[in-house]
């Protein structure tokens, strides 16, 4: 589901949820939930989805026990996203991707030659 134009997070998540009815019994949605909204914000926050008429693309993928959210943005950041180098524990950012690594099975990142970039989760039952 693209969703171009689209730059309100809430929004995104929803849509989420949207395409996991019915077949999401098993998964933490409130962890899939909370990857989906920091890495949407990230794309929103550091690429060309932040722009007018910028936005996201998601795919979700269920299989047996796996569940697969990508989030690709529409290019223009600066660099390949990337956990930070660890900051202070009052830092008010900077924890997005720390967070998605904690929670998923397993994450990472794709960069197309178009300068997109894709951030991915799994998640078991």
């Amino acid at each position: 589901m693209c969703s171009p134009g689209v730059l309100d997070v809430r929004e995104v998540r929803a849509r989420v949820r949207k395409a996991l009815r019915g077949c999401a019994g098993g998964f933490d949605l409130d962890d899939v939930d909370l990857m989906v909204c920091e890495i949407a914000t990230n794309a929103v926050r550091h690429s060309a989805s932040g722009r007018p008429g910028g936005g996201v693309c998601v795919t979700v993928l269920v299989a047996a026990e796996r569940l697969r959210v990508e989030i690709q943005d529409d290019g223009g950041a600066r660099g390949r996203p990337m956990i930070p180098a660890q900051g202070s524990a009052w830092d008010e950012s900077g924890r997005g991707l720390f967070l998605v690594q904690e929670l998923a099975g397993r994450w990472g990142t794709l960069c197309g030659e178009d300068g997109r970039h894709t951030v991915w989760f799994e998640v078991v039952r």
